[in-house]
Order: C-alpha cells, then sequence, then structure tokens
C-alpha cells in the first residue's frame, strides 16, 4: 500500500457550511495550515484539506447533493486554557470549562459549523 506522504491513513472528511470560514477557525484556534483547496465555480469549496502538526482534516461545503457531516473531534494540543479561549472568541460555544481528568486536562467546545471538539494536553 503507497499512502502519500502528506495524508494519514485515516482522516475524518467534514462537510460543513461555510467552509472558508472554517478554514479561518482551525487556523486560528488550532493554528492549521492550509494543503489543498479546491473552489467550485459558486465559490464554495469542492474539497479541501488543512494539516494541524502530522495530522489531516479534509472537508468540503454543504451542498444540496452533500448535507452536513460534522464529528466530534478529539485533539492533543500544547495548551487547553489557549485553545478554549481562542475557540470561545472566534464564536465556538462551551460543552465543558477546562478541567483535569484522569486522560489529562481537557476541555470541549462546539464550533459554529456542529462539530464537538476536545482538546487535551494528556497526561
Amino acid at each position: 500500500m503507497k499512502i502519500p506522504t502528506e495524508y494519514n491513513r485515516i482522516m475524518p472528511y467534514l462537510i460543513v457550511p461555510d467552509a472558508y470560514a472554517f478554514i479561518a477557525f482551525m487556523k486560528d484556534v488550532f493554528g492549521a495550515e492550509e494543503q489543498r483547496i479546491v473552489p467550485r465555480s459558486e465559490g464554495v469549496i469542492m474539497h479541501g484539506e488543512v494539516r494541524i502538526g502530522d495530522s489531516v482534516i479534509m472537508f468540503a461545503d454543504v451542498t444540496a447533493e452533500f448535507l452536513a457531516k460534522p464529528a466530534g473531534m478529539f485533539i492533543y494540543v500544547a495548551d487547553v486554557n489557549n485553545t478554549y479561549q481562542k475557540a470561545l472568541a472566534a464564536g465556538a460555544a462551551s460543552l465543558m470549562a477546562p478541567m483535569q481528568q484522569p486522560y489529562g486536562f481537557t476541555c470541549g467546545f462546539k464550533d459554529r459549523f456542529g462539530n464537538d471538539w476536545w482538546p487535551t494536553e494528556g497526561v
């Protein structure tokens, strides 16, 4: 099996409203970098990819053919408090304030695209 070096073996693929705003959210909150953006003629994203560390998230805009497909995402971060504050400032809603859990320091928030995020610093 030959997996291209810019990809992981498995990657989430989200269908979101306003994919360009989703890119901005990912950059602001997680420091994501655009890897590939394929626009459609009507000003929406047909296929997009952002990279966070060594992980890739693929996504596209909602269309009549492809309805929203949000997800719950667990992500390791260096600073949960900072990530949480950035997310709230970018319009996310709190699901759980930062707190210590047996598996690490964590929090939860829902982005305005319907995805739940669970950033964790780990133990």
